[in-house]
Formats: structure tokens, C-alpha cells, sequence
């Protein structure tokens, strides 16, 4: 185990014990169980492929005990690739916007948000809009902005709560399709996921339209939409993968049989973060947080096989990654040191040298990961 492993053993052995009940087991956080981060590690142990951070943001102006930087979304600034911004939420707090050296550009006081995503150029009368918006806990809704330059504005939204059949919104994301019309995205921790069509005028204030619901058995959490397919992803926590088509009435969710926790052993609940690196239409690759084992599945989208795992470990000058709630990737050039893209991630435990600090999140070339994905389906 490495050094920081046993420093956050004698860390949390004083912290009350909660559990998190999941279909096969009571979930041990690390956080909170000294036995579970021991387990974590163990089981990270297996994992073969091992890759490096290049970057890390600074971290959420949190304590080093709370658990509170959680999900990045990304912002492609096609003009400036090296321009492009990290936004990430801090779940106890607000928003922070970060540039590509990792520092705080912005940071907007706006609750307690727990998953964000951003759709670009869309078409708002004649003018296209980047908008970002966020499940938010203290609201039991969500909250909806106009990324302007590295701004976020807050957008006059009538009524944006969730049907009060959601008991807690949870996780979320957004949907842009076809006709350049954006839906939002939430779920609740009683499995109960609602689609909202996002209705903007052009001053930019608008309202919320239920279009459509879903149920899966126990708390979600991590989703994501591939807009060119219509189709939508949904970890759920304890069990796995699920997709549907939003555009097909008759879609009935699916579960990704490669992604179940009780048929791949190497995915260890909770299931949280889930992105898509696209390489054409119909294909690319699902990356998925393996909470339990301190790692990231990797599946085939169009065929839906599982491929590999990865984990990421300590480097010369940025500290490995542990416990990842949210994640996102870019699957487009950004500068000489990203040149396919990247892959963002939270980090549960972050640390200079020996010392823990507050939660951040890594940055990852995707360069690195595709090697990964080469050899694996090389048979070497």
C-alpha cells in the first residue's frame, strides 16, 4: 500500500461509520471506513494498466476531510483550444471555472450542485448561446447559465424544480439533439430519472417541459447523452450500465450486460462518473468511475464489450486518483499536449507529497488511454 494509503487509514479511523446500502453489499465508503480504503486499495492492486496525470486544478476551497469537489464538465473553445475551460462543481458550495494551467478563473456561490454539463452553439432565435446548468440539492432542482466568455450568468428559469416525485435530485446531465433543442437531465436517489425540454427565449429566460420519466431499481447517479445517437446512459450505483433512446417512445432501458457489477470483476460499486469519447458516429468508448477499486472501466460503444481497466497512479509532480465521483472527456484537440483530447476526473483524495488536501480534479491526455485500448485489443 502506499504511503498515502496508511496516512488515510489513521486519518478516518475516528469518523463515524455510515453505510450505503448497494444490491450486493453495504457499500463502505473510504472515506468514512478505514477497512473499506484498505479493501480499495487491495483491489486496485489487480488493475494492470496504470497511467499518470499531466495537470491538476487547484483545489475546492473545502476542508481536507469534506467531500466536496464532484463533477467537471468541459467547455471547447474551438477558436483557442488552449483556452477551453474546466468547469467542476463543489458540492457544498458552487461552481468554479478553471483554465488549462488549473487555476481559478471564477468561482459563483450558487449552492449546493452536484453534477453539471454544458451544450455549445445552441440556437436561441439568431443567436447561439454555450449553456451550462447543474443539479442543485438546496433547490431540489436545478440551475441553468450562459457560459459568456469565462463567465457563467445566471438564466431566468420559470420553476426549475423536479416533480416532487424525485425524493433528493442527484445526478444529471443534458441533451442536445438534431434540431438544436437542449434537455435537462436529472435523477433522483429513489432511481426515478426525468427528462425536461429546456425552452429558451431569446432574452434567454424560459421554462422546463417534462417529456419523459424513467425508473431504475436503486440510486443512480453518473449519465450521459450521446447526442448523435439520441441515446442516453445512466449508472446505476450498485448494479451497472443502463442506456435508452430518448427519441424512441417504445425504448425500454437496457442494461449493458458487460457493465454489471456481479459479471465483471473488475468494477466494484459505486458506479459513478460516466462519459463518452467518441471516434465517429457509431463508435468510441463508454469510461466509466469505479468507486470501490479506485479505478475506470473502459467499454466499446458500439458493441457494448467491455475492454479494459485503468487506474491512476502517483507521478513525479501530480498524485494518483482515488474514490472518482464525476468524470468527463474532450475527444477533440487541445494544444500539443492533449492532441486527441483529454480525460477529466475528480479526485476523492488529493495530496501534495504526504500532505492531504482539499478535493480537486486531474487531467488526463487521452493519448494515454487510447494506448491503453490499443494494446488491450491486441491481443499482447
Amino acid at each position: 500500500m502506499k504511503t498515502k494509503g496508511l496516512i488515510l487509514l489513521a486519518s478516518f479511523v475516528s469518523l463515524i461509520l455510515t453505510n450505503c446500502e448497494t444490491s450486493q453489499k453495504k457499500y463502505k465508503d473510504p472515506r468514512e471506513h478505514d477497512s473499506a480504503m484498505k479493501e480499495a486499495y487491495q483491489l486496485q492492486s489487480t488493475i494492470n494498466y496504470s497511467i499518470e496525470a499531466d495537470f491538476e486544478t487547484i483545489p475546492v476551497a473545502a476542508g481536507v476531510m469534506e467531500d466536496a469537489a464532484d463533477d467537471p464538465a468541459f467547455y471547447y473553445n474551438s477558436e483557442s483550444p488552449e483556452s477551453s475551460l474546466i468547469i467542476g462543481t463543489d458540492k457544498k458550495h458552487g461552481l468554479y471555472v478553471y483554465n488549462l494551467d488549473g487555476e481559478v478563473l471564477r468561482f459563483y456561490k450558487v449552492g449546493q450542485v452536484n453534477n453539471v454539463d454544458i451544450r455549445q452553439d445552441v440556437a436561441v432565435g439568431e443567436q447561439k448561446v454555450n449553456i451550462v446548468a447543474a443539479s442543485n440539492e438546496d433547490t431540489n432542482g436545478v440551475s441553468v447559465f450562459q457560459l459568456k466568455g469565462d463567465s457563467l450568468i445566471t438564466l431566468n428559469i420559470e420553476n426549475p424544480l423536479m416533480s416532487n416525485k424525485m425524493d433528493e435530485v442527484y445526478g444529471f446531465c443534458m441533451y442536445k439533439n438534431a434540431e438544436n433543442k437542449v434537455s435537462l437531465i436529472a435523477n433522483a436517489k429513489n432511481g426515478r430519472i426525468e427528462v425536461y425540454a429546456l425552452n429558451l427565449k431569446e432574452d434567454l429566460s424560459g421554462k422546463l417541459e417534462l417529456t419523459n420519466t424513467y425508473q431504475v431499481a436503486s440510486q443512480p447517479e453518473g449519465m450521459v447523452v450521446d447526442d448523435v445517437n439520441n441515446m442516453l446512459y445512466i449508472g446505476e450505483e450498485s448494479n451497472g450500465i443502463w442506456k435508452v433512446n430518448l427519441l424512441d417512445s417504445t425504448s425500454k432501458l437496457k442494461l449493458i450486460a458487460s457493465s454489471k457489477i456481479s459479471n465483471n470483476k473488475n468494477i466494484e460499486a459505486d458506479i459513478e462518473g460516466i462519459a463518452l469519447y467518441k471516434t465517429s458516429k457509431d463508435t468510441g468508448y463508454l469510461v466509466a468511475s469505479s468507486q470501490g477499486n479506485f479505478s475506470y472501466a473502459l467499454f466499446s460503444i458500439e458493441d457494448e464489450r467491455y475492454i479494459t481497466s485503468f487506474k491512476i497512479v502517483d507521478g513525479p509532480m501530480v498524485d494518483g486518483v482515488e474514490e472518482t465521483d464525476g468524470l468527463e472527456v474532450c475527444n477533440k484537440p487541445i494544444g500539443s499536449n492533449f492532441p486527441t483530447g483529454a480525460l477529466i476526473v475528480q479526485d476523492g483524495f488529493n495530496y501534495d507529497g504526504d500532505s492531504l488536501k482539499a478535493q480537486n480534479f486531474k487531467v488526463i491526455s487521452w493519448e494515454k488511454i487510447q494506448t491503453i485500448i490499443d494494446h488491450q485489443n491486441s491481443g499482447l
